[in-house]
């Protein structure tokens, strides 16, 4: 058999309790208790890389379940180990801008309808592979270089401004180019794209090339999240 329990309060204790019942039993307490709490939540995620993280993960979480639809017709072209090799070309040395201008020339042959070149041509090299290159890619039906980011380094200031590419490469474009920059996580994973967010002071080079597609991309402030297709992706890879 339970023995009973007394507890014995005090007159002001005792008021404090009924006060407090009376105010916990409300119909407007737990509404603002809900509130409240969803605030704090709110305060802790935002203030800490807590929230962060669990942002990554509802985006990596995605592609779990997703599908993988297959897009445009896209060809990526990659300099890899293996072009370095067949080429002769060395890592951390320019690479043969006349092999470019052959690539460029084939791709204008065969009708490309837009090319993408990422490369940094920002400084001439050998006069007559240049001249070769900048007539490749005039050449082209739609062509969108890379320009460069580079950030302002004053110790009072902070800001960055686009390195593009240099002449004669980019009037032969038609002055079609779009900053190539991204910046990853603290796990080194990247998860979106420049500009942080879009649209940014200066294109990006995804917006440029959206823009010169057909697509339509709006001026609304809005986070530009990758989308992954896998390693192989929903594309053709040459190397």
């Amino acid at each position: 058999m339970a023995l009973p329990i007394f507890l014995i309060l005090k007159p002001s204790e005792f008021n404090s309790v009924v006060n407090l019942k009376t105010l916990t039993e409300g119909k407007h307490f737990r509404p603002a208790a809900g509130a409240a709490l969803t605030v704090i939540c709110g305060l802790v995620l935002w203030k800490s890389s807590l929230g962060d993280a669990w942002v990554n993960t509802s985006y990596d979480y995605l592609f779990r379940f997703g599908s993988h639809p297959v897009t445009n017709k896209v060809v990526v072209i990659l300099m890899d180990n293996e072009a370095y090799d067949h080429f002769h070309q060395t890592r951390g040395q320019p690479w043969d801008r006349a092999l470019d201008a052959r690539l460029l020339n084939r791709l204008a042959d065969d009708g490309s309808s837009i090319v993408v070149l990422d490369l940094f041509l920002w400084q001439p090299h050998r006069q007559a592979e240049d001249e070769a290159l900048a007539a490749a890619l005039r050449r082209q039906r739609c062509i969108v270089l890379a320009a460069g980011q580079a950030e302002v380094t004053h110790p009072t200031l902070a800001g960055a401004h686009p390195t593009l590419p240099s002449e004669p490469f980019l009037s032969a474009a038609g002055t079609n180019w779009g900053v190539a920059w991204l910046d990853p996580d603290l796990d080194s994973i990247v998860r979106r794209h420049w500009p942080f967010p879009a649209p940014g002071p200066y294109p990006s080079l995804s917006r440029t090339t959206a823009r010169l597609a057909g697509g339509q991309p709006d001026d609304d402030p809005r986070e530009q999240w990758l989308r992954y297709y896998g390693r192989y992706g929903a594309w053709t890879r040459l190397s």
